[in-house]
């Protein structure tokens, strides 16, 4: 048995579907909603929006309310509604913060009328394309719906210059499931070409089928591409991969102690969050004296 095949919950059981598959389709909805209206080529910004949607999923239990309230919303309350959930993600993981910085950036650029309706028609595509059962159920561990994403926003050009290859995952499991041996709690894995982190989804699934907990593993891994390592850190949260992802942004043959660099930059910036989280603990004492 295919140690990378997840075991799929009742509810995926009764209305199977292609996870992969599944991550193509919305690739091409959100990407078409984002290029139909005229927005700019800057795949930042429908890329940060369904990690955005994403990340909401993982805060709640059920899924339907955020997808009727993101839905419902007028295109200024749903960046409001984007807004409070990146407060929340990162005030439960300010590891994220370091990496993921390119896909939150446009709640706080200056936006008019016409991209607040672009971004909300994107986010109303994602949504009935069915981006929640991707990413908040028990799906969101047989597939990688950012990766494909990436690849539907880039031009052929801008892929080919970043040497951009996203690994499929059936031949991501095979690979994986070969070349892992022993497991044990605090196994370290490293992909010095990670892209959006296809090779870790797989490893993690071998994990999981062996009885361990990815979250007690440690995940390294390096890109050139500043967007791709922003959706690996997206990813990594979706597959539940822990606080133990190190990534690095750069050209690992000139830096090749990137990983060594990786974790001692994540040690410094938490420490920079946990003095400035005290400081502020500290004035808001004053305050009330």
């Amino acid at each position: 048995m295919n140690e990378c095949k997840h075991r799929a919950s009742q509810e995926s059981a009764s209305n199977p579907i292609n996870a992969e598959a599944h991550a193509l389709t919305l690739a091409v909805e959100v990407a078409s909603a984002w290029h139909r209206g005229g927005g700019s080529a800057r795949p930042e910004i429908p890329l940060g929006i369904v990690a955005t949607i994403a990340a909401a999923g993982l805060l709640v239990e059920r899924t339907a309310d955020v997808a009727e309230g993101m839905k419902s919303a007028s295109p200024d309350g749903f960046v409001d509604i984007a807004r409070s959930v990146w407060a929340v993600t990162f005030s439960r993981r300010p590891d994220l913060a370091m990496s993921v910085y390119p896909l939150p950036g446009w709640l706080s650029a200056d936006a008019h009328e016409a991209p607040l309706k672009q971004i909300k028609a994107t986010a109303d595509a994602a949504l009935r394309a069915g981006l929640l059962e991707s990413t908040a159920t028990e799906r969101r561990f047989d597939c990688d719906v950012l990766g494909p994403l990436v690849g539907a926003l880039r031009s052929r050009t801008a892929m080919k210059v970043n040497a951009q290859i996203y690994t499929p995952g059936d031949i991501a499991c095979a690979l994986t499931a070969v070349a892992l041996d022993d497991l044990e709690p605090g196994r370290s894995f490293c992909d010095d070409a990670v892209g959006t982190g296809g090779l870790f989804r797989a490893a993690a699934c071998v994990v999981r089928s062996r009885g361990l907990d990815p979250a007690d593993m440690s995940w390294f891994g390096a890109d050139v591409d500043a967007l791709a390592i922003a959706a690996a850190a997206v990813n990594g949260l979706i597959w539940g991969l822990g606080p133990r992802v190190y990534l690095y942004v750069g050209d690992i043959l000139v830096h090749p102690h990137w990983a060594d660099d990786a974790r001692a930059r994540q040690a410094g910036f938490l420490d920079e969050i946990d003095s400035l989280s005290k400081g502020i603990k500290v004035l808001d004492f004053l305050k009330k004296l």
